[in-house]
């Protein structure tokens, strides 16, 4: 495949959860243009406003057309014929990953292109609702998620960390809770992929194969997760009394009872048995 695909893929999953390790990992091969954040629902509805003239002159002029003069040819159907319309709007998005992708890597076709966003787990819908769109979900241990956000946290009282985004322990708990429960009711739509963080640390190549199966490509990538699992299961911030209230929330007792000992998930379930006492 060397033609643009011209669905966006927007990654997203509760925060600390690997958004930016796929980033990168994608990022690996040339033909793979991924943004950080720039929120595409959010600019294609800025777009719509800057380029849906047409439409928003059609619905102004439903009401009739002034009195016209006998010299004059106006009408509904060509006085606003040459202005900008919101069917332009993802063919210029496009456009703008296709000129930044040409400058990051001259020579090379722009396969697949997208935006990571942990947050666009909270406006699935919209997501789902864009043209063509794929949506790449990833979800991590619950326990590692808040430990992780701990950390950060910590480390941003210290002056060491710009992290200010939730820095409460039940929000962090909440935010790992509603991404779960968002991926559980999509998983089966087939524009969307569910992936482990777990899968993709310890078992890099098969799950790469499964995206690429999802992408429509074949395509080797750089591993660039680190597969240390004492670098990866630092529990350092999670307390017995942190635990228990982690344990306590239903989506994650549900993830447990899943994965606990998920034949096809041995990494996810090897991170839950990890756990001190569930």
């Amino acid at each position: 495949m060397t033609s643009v695909q011209r669905q966006p893929l927007l990654i997203g999953g509760a925060p600390r959860s690997g958004t930016t390790a796929l980033l990168q990992v994608l990022n690996s091969h040339r033909s793979v243009y991924i943004s950080s954040e720039e929120n595409l629902v959010n600019t294609g509805k800025v777009l719509s406003k800057l380029l849906g003239t047409r439409e928003r002159r059609a619905r102004t002029l439903t009401g009739g057309m002034r009195s016209l003069s006998h010299r004059e040819t106006l009408t509904l159907d060509n006085i606003h014929s040459h202005n900008f319309s919101v069917k332009s709007v993802w063919p210029a998005i496009l456009y703008m990953y296709k000129w930044h992708h040409k400058r990051h890597a001259e020579g090379e076709p722009l396969v697949v292109w997208g935006d990571k966003y942990p947050n666009y787990y909270k406006e699935i819908d919209e997501v789902l609702a864009l043209p063509h769109a794929r949506y790449l979900h990833i979800t991590r241990n619950p326990y590692d998620v808040v430990n992780s956000m701990l950390r950060r946290t910590e480390m941003s009282k210290q002056g060491k960390d710009w992290w200010k985004a939730i820095t409460d322990i039940d929000l962090m708990i909440e935010a790992w809770a509603q991404a779960y429960s968002t991926i559980l009711r999509i998983e089966r739509n087939p524009n969307v992929f569910h992936m482990h963080y777990e899968s993709l640390v310890f078992d890099f190549d098969k799950t790469m194969d499964r995206l690429n199966n999802f992408l429509g490509v074949d395509f080797a990538y750089e591993n660039l997760m680190v597969d240390d699992p004492d670098k990866h299961y630092e529990r350092d911030f999670i307390s017995d009394e942190i635990e228990q209230r982690i344990s306590s929330n239903s989506q994650v007792s549900d993830y447990v009872n899943t994965f606990r000992n998920h034949p096809d998930l041995a990494s996810v379930a090897a991170s839950l048995s990890l756990l001190k006492s569930l």
